[in-house]
């Protein structure tokens, strides 16, 4: 099951109610914006279930249920909303 489809992996993501980790997930380039695939790659995941695949990346995105610090930081989640949140509704 390796590389996922972006659906399956989105869909999942949606599980956990977290617009801002689905925007991200949205955003994701691989270079300034790292994402469940990154994630899996570097935990060597890529043949893990779904599930396991997207629990790492939110384990690595979030601290006590919140995007941490440096990742928020990061992120203009303005433009990612203007840019994405027509789709992140799609999935919530």
């Amino acid at each position: 099951m390796s590389n996922p489809p972006d659906d399956a992996l989105l869909t999942e993501l949606a599980t956990y109610q977290n617009r801002k980790l689905l925007l991200w997930q949205l955003a994701a380039d691989g270079r300034t914006i790292c994402g469940i695939q990154f994630v899996a790659r570097e935990r060597d995941l890529q043949g893990a279930p779904v599930d396991e695949q997207v629990q790492a990346f939110v384990d690595d995105m979030l601290s006590d249920g919140e995007v941490r610090p440096e990742y928020d930081a990061m992120a203009d989640w303005g433009a990612l909303e203007a840019n994405h949140g027509d789709t992140a509704d799609q999935y919530l």
